[in-house]
């Protein structure tokens, strides 16, 4: 037998699987010895890519917008690189009165001081102000103008009228954009709501009862409309200066920064070098975690795990997911698309007719949720989501009893996948 453990929300599962039964471990790579996290950090301010580093662009009386993740990406460790960036920002003459965070929300909600503080570390919370972008606040956006793709690009008016803009996020695939970082920390991070639906909008495809739009996917830049049109709205706003981190096996293992579009394409082939599993063959079943905590911390961020496991998947294979969803859904809209309507056609035309970002997350873990058997190990009430066709149990034991009862047999050649993270890739 085979003992694996997995994260599951604050804590690690195990259970035992037959060891022929088991294909391989979908893990991300690693790089040998790396250097410390703060060596990375440092070494990426030093040698900025399209701009001049931070020493030659920050002036004594700047005022100057740090923008932020939200807290569901605690995992890019901002604890870790904040510092050193604010150290470099105060070594280039800037001052600490005029700089100020702000934590790119999107469409999410907003947080609480406890979150506030723990974004920021007690330190930098107690010597800097912080606040979240509304999407709503008509009073604190500005249009800036217009994508070649009709999105009206209307922008926190707080950062717009900042002297200096940093950007700083992680690098990770996504299913919608190809990829996280950049150019999100402008569309959606701090874009009004009818800019991001504008944009989020090119997901779905032009022809009713296709689903999504087949160019808008993990890993397609140059192909994926989605990702130009946040491109164009992010060099619309020219924010100054971008620090992204790329993680792996729970740590800083990369890091890119200066111009938001040049560095982020050069994070975007980091994120495929480091991030790229190669399989040879797809397997019957895909046993994989969110990450646990706070990766899994609601439906609505747990389903990142499906869009890369399913590329290990044969078709109408099964996918355990473990994800703890220790707040729910994450959002009502997410619920909505899930448990209200009964075919994934009604879900479709629903974002047709009023597009969420939300309501299409929901909609596409239903979609999938079709072209494969997918079960979670989780919190989330069981009859919440079974109009969606997604199975919920408590434990991996009920999953795997579950995966047998569904395939008629026990005998499923199968991948264990520790972090969603990974992105397998089938070679020939």
């Amino acid at each position: 037998m085979h003992d694996i453990e997995l994260k599951l929300g604050k804590k690690k599962v195990s259970f035992q699987m037959p060891s022929e039964l088991i294909l391989g471990t979908i893990n991300l790579t690693k790089d040998g010895a790396l250097p410390s996290e703060e060596a990375i950090v440092l070494d990426s301010l030093r040698n900025p890519i399209g701009t001049k580093p931070l020493q030659q662009l920050i002036q004594p009386n700047d005022r100057i917008c740090i923008i932020i993740s939200d807290v569901t990406r605690m995992y890019q460790r901002p604890h870790v690189f904040l510092p050193i960036l604010i150290e470099d920002i105060l070594k280039a003459g800037g001052k600490e009165e005029n700089i100020f965070f702000l934590s790119a929300l999107g469409s999410h909600r907003k947080h609480t001081k406890e979150e506030h503080l723990r974004l920021l570390g007690e330190d930098l919370y107690n010597r800097f102000p912080i606040e979240d972008h509304d999407c709503d606040d008509t009073n604190n956006l500005i249009s800036i103008g217009t994508t070649s793709r009709g999105t009206v690009v209307e922008i926190n008016k707080k950062a717009f009228e900042a002297d200096r803009v940093i950007v700083t996020g992680a690098l990770v695939y996504h299913v919608m954009s190809g990829w996280g970082g950049g150019r999100k920390s402008i569309l959606p991070g701090i874009a009004s709501r009818k800019s991001i639906m504008q944009n989020h909008g090119i997901s779905i495809s032009d022809t009713i009862g296709n689903g999504p739009n087949p160019s808008c996917d993990c890993a397609l830049y140059e192909e994926n409309p989605l990702n130009l049109d946040m491109v164009e709205a992010a060099e619309l706003f020219s924010p100054d200066f971008m620090f992204n981190v790329i993680l792996g096996d729970g740590r800083i293992i990369a890091a890119v920064s200066g111009d938001i579009t040049q560095a982020h394409k050069k994070g975007c082939e980091m994120v495929s070098r480091f991030n790229d599993v190669p399989i040879s063959e797809k397997a019957d079943m895909i046993i994989a975690s969110a990450g646990g905590y706070p990766k899994d911390i609601n439906l609505y961020q747990s389903t990142k795990v499906i869009y890369n496991a399913m590329r290990a998947l044969k078709d109408k294979g099964v996918m355990v997911v473990l994800a703890e969803c220790n707040e729910g859904f994450g959002n009502p809209e997410v619920q909505h698309i899930l448990q209200d309507y009964t075919s994934n056609l009604d879900r479709e035309m629903e974002l047709r007719n009023d597009y969420t970002i939300s309501k299409y997350i929901g909609f596409l873990a239903a979609w999938y949720a079709e072209k494969y058997h997918i079960i979670y190990v989780s919190s989330i009430n069981p009859d919440e989501v079974v109009s969606a066709g997604i199975t919920v149990v408590s434990s991996v034991e009920e999953a795997l009893k579950a995966a047998y009862q569904i395939k008629g047999t026990d005998q499923l050649a199968t991948y264990i996948m520790p972090d969603g993270s990974a992105y397998p890739v089938l070679k020939s």
